[in-house]
């Protein structure tokens, strides 16, 4: 670090500290206590003086993450550019509409939208095309008994269109309780359905009842076997669900498949098919089972399934197609192949090879495969922007022009008709459904109109990284058009990369309010995520976890060597599992970064196993019972590494105390040991007590949530304007709906 970049970053964090003495509550933020626990293994030594915020009930848990999170509001208020950016945000994202899932049956349209204004997505039939959209589901007419927000989860309609099932939840909790409604009328059926938190409804042929799979019954929410040995039953309409039938669960043997204790069994049926398939989902495994048995045989939960599938075969993605089954293989073909066999007699050993392996990975986390009544969809990565194609009937393929360089984030479809919807969007392109027919192009339908505002200004760059092994590395940059590249601009980075998610182009009317300031925002597409297949993915995994760091260190480097900001204007931010480059991109080089943001952060790895989501990630970053893969996880711990009297940059970290995926404490253990070892800048701890991972936040708290993070962004880059008054963007004309 230069002298220049040492003056901004000591003027930065003056700044914050003066401004936190001013307002706050406190001088300095609340002081957790200590305990003496210690983990010793295999060589290791490991002190955790924040054992104690494990046990949620513990007395001193709620009232300290209470006094934490009122500590870190005053501050964040304080900032100068704060209630501007708040209120500029809410602007934006008022005024965006926004279509998120779609279902086409028979002359109906079921669609979940964001109406403008709206704080969540609510659930609407469009019975017919030109008809206007009714509302079905609306989560802002429902309160728990807490007076929480509730959010809509999931839902299905039937093959005809006359019935929804639908799961709603609290406080961004996802613990869904699911409901059947009829769509005529607008009446419910009389049961409920708890412990549906991932019930993937499907309907049967005649609407008499659906597949659904829920958690087993007396599980203990937080503990660590919360989520396993799941069950898929059948529900019948008008039923008790204690009359369910029982079709499988963790530790059924089907075909030489034993169902592990992580496997979510979810049952997929068809149109016109007669055929089920059942998929033993291991959680973020990305290799998965498939397995196949006649549709009435499934109904009776006698079925004798057939393995079409198993894990040894690399199976990513899969789709069925009458008595056709479909699957994406990386066996043997990293960057996957579509195979074709049979539902009735399965045999991959000769199946059809429809799509052979290309020169870019066919993409899975996202899209799948969508099979529809003209042949099977799908779409390639291209380390970040996607491509649509089609493989027909009679084999042919189909390159399907897109209108821009966009991530591809759903296809819906259905074999009882032609043609798919895709959810899109670009880095300055704003979320659209469109729809492809065979023989035509890509349309916007107009379920998601555009806004009103304009994205012109704006332009996304990409700059290829060297990281030290020599990879070379995507960075994705947006900023305004013709940024002067003088290291002065604000700058957020982030970075995820895990599970072979990869980070395509993404918009957010959100960030327009910090570009619109002059602010530059990247993407590091480090290894780990799946930009080039499970290449690249596997590079960043369990005992390689460290490239992803890694990268994201020096792809931050990159950008600031070409002049688009400079270490003392530079946040980085990492959310969820996106922790683990954050915390560790923080610790290891604390002098590259102004800032750093620690998002629902997985952070303290080397306690996987202790809380209700660990065992499904074990797959991805390791097992601690495995004595190598727990010296993985000890390897990828940032809380671990944090040590005394070190200059840390400004740190927030943000966390929800309904949080079912990351558990609240990870944040909070982090912070704690920052606020007690750093000489340098502040630590924050952003509570929300009616959040969750975000998943279910309203409108509203995921405004307030950016706007204290483009505000610390500002303030530590130290541009923040008090009084500043960005005003609003040209208007622009929606286009006009259709659909």
């Amino acid at each position: 670090m230069d002298r220049r970049d040492f003056v901004f970053s000591l003027t930065a964090t003056t700044f914050l500290s003066f401004s936190y003495k001013a307002r706050a509550q406190a001088a300095r933020p609340p002081v957790a206590k200590t305990v003496d626990a210690v983990d010793t293994r295999l060589g290791y030594t490991l002190r955790d003086p924040y054992r104690w915020m494990e046990d949620a009930k513990d007395p001193d848990w709620a009232p300290w993450m209470r006094a934490q999170g009122a500590y870190a509001r005053a501050a964040l208020d304080a900032l100068p550019d704060h209630d501007a950016l708040l209120r500029r945000i809410g602007e934006l994202t008022g005024d965006l509409p926004i279509a998120s899932r779609v279902q086409r049956t028979g002359d109906a349209t079921f669609v979940e939208f964001r109406p403008a204004g709206a704080s969540v997505p609510k659930l609407y039939v469009i019975a017919r095309p030109g008809a206007p959209r009714t509302l079905l589901v609306d989560p802002e007419a429902v309160k728990d008994a807490d007076g929480a927000h509730m959010s809509l989860d999931w839902w299905r309609a039937s093959d005809d269109g006359a019935l929804v099932a639908y799961g709603l939840s609290p406080a961004g909790s996802e613990e869904s309780v699911a409901r059947v409604l009829r769509v005529a009328d607008r009446t419910h059926f009389p049961e409920t359905i708890d412990r549906a938190r991932f019930a993937s409804p499907q309907w049967l042929p005649d609407g008499s009842g659906f597949f659904y799979t829920r958690g087993r019954e007396g599980a203990v929410r937080g503990a660590p076997d919360y989520l396993l040995n799941t069950v898929a039953w059948l529900h019948r309409l008008g039923t008790d669900p204690r009359q369910d039938v029982r079709i499988a669960g963790g530790g059924d043997t089907l075909d030489g498949y034993t169902l592990l204790p992580i496997d979510f069994p979810f049952v997929v049926v068809a149109p016109g098919s007669d055929m089920a398939l059942l998929l033993p989902y291991g959680g973020v495994r990305r290799e998965n089972a498939l397995l196949a048995a006649p549709l009435a045989e499934a109904m009776s939960g006698r079925a004798r399934w057939r393995a079409v599938a198993r894990l040894e075969d690399q199976v990513t993605a899969f789709a069925l197609r009458g008595r056709d089954v479909y699957v994406v293989s990386e066996k043997g073909a990293p960057l996957g192949r579509v195979l074709r066999t049979s539902a009735t007699a399965p045999d991959l050993a000769r199946a059809a090879v429809v799509v052979p392996e290309g020169t870019t990975p066919i993409e899975t986390a996202d899209a799948g495969l969508v099979a529809t009544r003209d042949g099977v969809y799908f779409a390639r990565q291209n380390g970040g922007p996607m491509t649509l194609h089609r493989l027909a009937p009679d084999g042919a393929l189909t390159d399907i022009a897109m209108p821009y360089d966009a991530g591809i984030y759903a296809l819906f479809g259905t074999t009882d008709r032609d043609g798919v919807d895709v959810r899109m969007a670009g880095w300055v392109e704003p979320f659209a459904i469109y729809r492809y027919q065979p023989g035509g192009k890509l349309a916007d339908t107009g379920l998601s109109p555009r806004p009103r505002f304009s994205t012109a200004a704006y332009e996304s760059t990409r700059l290829i990284a060297t990281a030290r092994d020599g990879t070379k590395v995507p960075v994705s940059i947006i900023a305004k058009r013709g940024l002067a590249r003088d290291g002065t601009a604000p700058a957020l980075g982030q970075c995820y990369s895990s599970y072979g998610i990869s980070a395509s182009p993404i918009f957010s009317p959100r960030s327009i309010a910090f570009l619109e300031r002059g602010g530059v925002m990247f993407e590091v597409h480090a290894r780990g995520g799946g930009e080039y297949g499970s290449p690249w993915w596997r590079a960043g995994q369990k005992a390689n976890k460290a490239n992803t760091w890694h990268d994201f260190i020096d792809g931050c480097a990159a950008v600031v060597k070409a002049g688009w900001t400079a270490p003392a204007r530079l946040t980085i931010m990492g959310t969820s599992a996106g922790g683990i480059a954050v915390g560790n991109a923080l610790v290891e080089r604390p002098d590259l970064f102004a800032g750093a943001i620690d998002n629902v952060g997985w952070t303290n790895t080397a306690r996987a196993g202790v809380e209700q989501n660990s065992a499904p990630n074990f797959p991805e970053f390791g097992d601690p019972s495995n004595d190598a893969e727990y010296r993985g996880l000890v390897a990828m711990d940032a809380y671990q590494k944090v040590r005394d009297g070190v200059r840390y940059p400004a740190v927030l970290a943000m966390t929800g105390m309904t949080d079912p995926r990351v558990a609240p404490w990870h944040p909070a253990k982090m912070a704690a040991r920052l606020q007690r070892a750093s000489t340098g800048g502040p630590v924050l701890l952003r509570v929300d007590f009616d959040a969750g991972h975000g998943l279910g936040s309203t409108r509203q708290q995921t405004d307030a949530q950016w706007a204290d993070v483009f505000a610390f962004v500002l303030a530590t880059a130290g541009t923040a304007r008090p009084g500043v008054s960005a005003g609003r963007a040209r208007p622009q004309p929606s286009a006009p709906p259709s659909s």
